[in-house]
């Protein structure tokens, strides 16, 4: 970098932005341009190719329940408690977190029940009739206060039977009328059914509230949940919502044949999951949208915080239905928490609009080189470089993982790391085996950069000199968002499993 003067760096970065300008990508639909920006929905979008933004704990943050809803988010979250005899009264369960009923903000009552909650929605969505998105409804069976008895499967199908009647019918979304719609699909199971024709379009279901059951019996969830299936399913009652089971994070079998605590057969009902994030959920997230069924995901992973850009950027590139948000409003607030990437990740879009496995042309190289693995061959110490796109070479292919890992294709035990593994100016990039270093993460922004993680993320993938030659190595400099050596082009490359975890 030091040999080039800077006045030929601008000259020739100024000649790289024409030339990027007017250079045609290899395909319009899969070549991603910066800013990075996910596609939006149309009324011909399915419900389950839609992610959608959450606050975590909704109940518990914001002076309104409804001003969330006003904010724009159209996924949101109440924790309820198995206590008492909620389930004869009108009001039903305590909303609460751990073992008492409290103060929340769906009214003005001490002891908020569900049904306060629900009301709220109800007059939300009456109120804005031109609203065309479907509501998701997270209800979380939490069970700290009695974990003994708490949400046993007979509690399970009553919660279900109560949100059946606390929700109006012209309002709510069920399961029973998606297994009625996939019914004639072909599938040997319910979920293949599901896979093979997807949910209905949104345009069909803009007035409707769909609520999804998480949590329960602590040490038995998935169990209870079945239970639950089974105690409607024997009573003859039609099934209102949709048990989320708990899937590991690392565990897409569970997505595709079989649940954790129940059988395969069982496991064939459930078109939803519950998934904490962790080590290379992205393996999950692009199950569950193959699938087409819907994914909470919570917690965070790798290094990050799930208010960070590149979290979200993972999730819906890889597949996330709804991401949950640790958001931080007391109940006295009357502001809601705005992501400040939300004009490139807005409340709702298309799921996997953002590409999660690609290749990296850069604008320096008129989009015609990519980053490499030099010589595609892999072992520790390979240089990074520019060089000539291949779309079949899997030295050129990457995958972005949850813990923000580029790994390729070719050899995927590897990571693209940095010689040394200390971020600074200059410093090159080389292959290295993936040990959860921090040097080994790369942080994407909406300009297209990739900044490693180690150094508070201010070095940034950068091309050596702008050269756009064959060859060019691949190093660190600082952070600049107007520097098209370090603005990258994603191209969406076809998913591969991943073999070296």
């Amino acid at each position: 970098m030091e040999s080039v003067t800077h006045v030929v760096r601008i000259a020739s970065r100024f000649a790289a932005v024409l030339g990027a300008l007017f250079a045609l990508p290899a395909s319009a639909q899969t070549t991603f341009v910066p800013p990075l920006k996910a596609a939006q929905s149309t009324p011909a979008t399915r419900v389950d190719q839609l992610y959608y933004l959450q606050p975590h704990n909704t109940y518990m943050h914001g002076k309104d329940f409804s001003g969330w809803l006003d904010a724009g988010y159209r996924a949101v979250e109440i924790d309820v408690i198995d206590r008492g005899n909620w389930e004869n009264e009108a009001a039903g369960p305590y909303v609460a977190h751990d073992l008492n009923p409290m103060k929340a903000n769906c009214g003005t009552a001490q002891q908020t029940r569900l049904k306060d909650c629900l009301d709220v929605i109800l007059a939300w969505k009456a109120s804005h009739p031109g609203d065309t998105t479907p509501l998701l409804v997270f209800v979380d069976m939490k069970a700290s206060w009695d974990p003994a008895s708490a949400w046993k499967s007979d509690e399970v199908g009553m919660l279900d039977e109560y949100i059946g009647k606390a929700i109006p019918a012209q309002n709510r979304y069920t399961y029973a009328e998606l297994m009625s719609y996939i019914n004639s699909a072909p599938g040997a199971s319910p979920r293949l059914k599901l896979k093979s024709r997807g949910w209905p379009a949104i345009g069909s279901l803009g007035n409707k509230i769909i609520v999804l059951l998480t949590g329960g019996h602590i040490g038995s969830v998935n169990q209870n949940m079945n239970g639950g299936r089974k105690w409607l399913s024997d009573r003859g009652k039609s099934q209102n919502t949709f048990f989320c089971p708990d899937v590991d994070a690392g565990d897409p079998e569970e997505i595709t044949t079989q649940i954790d605590g129940m059988s395969a057969s069982d496991s064939g009902y459930f078109f939803c999951a519950n998934v904490k994030a962790g080590d290379h959920d992205e393996q999950v997230l692009n199950r569950s949208a193959e699938y087409r069924q819907l994914l909470h995901l919570w917690g965070s992973s790798g290094d990050f915080t799930n208010k960070d850009y590149a979290y979200a950027y993972i999730g819906v590139a890889q597949g996330v239905g709804a991401l949950g948000i640790d958001v931080s409003e007391s109940l006295s607030s009357t502001t809601y928490y705005q992501p400040d990437w939300i004009g490139s990740i807005p409340y709702v879009g298309l799921r996997r609009s953002l590409p999660g496995y690609f290749m990296m042309p850069t604008l320096t190289s008129q989009q015609r080189g990519c980053i490499d693995v030099e010589g595609g061959s892999y072992g520790n110490g390979k240089s990074i470089v520019q060089w000539t796109c291949n779309n079949g070479a899997g030295n050129q292919q990457f995958v972005y993982t949850a813990k923000g890992q580029l790994r390729p294709k070719g050899n995927n035990k590897y990571c693209l790391d940095i010689k040394g593994g200390t971020a600074g100016q200059n410093k090159e990039m080389n292959l290295w085996d993936c040990d959860g270093g921090r040097s080994e993460k790369w942080y994407i922004t909406p300009d297209g950069l990739m900044a490693n993680r180690d150094q508070d993320r201010r070095f940034c993938m950068d091309v050596y000199g702008n050269s756009p030659a064959n060859g060019a190595r691949m190093k660190l400099w600082p952070c600049d968002k107007n520097d098209t050596a370090q603005r990258l082009v994603f191209r969406q490359v076809p998913d591969w499993y991943p073999t070296g975890f």
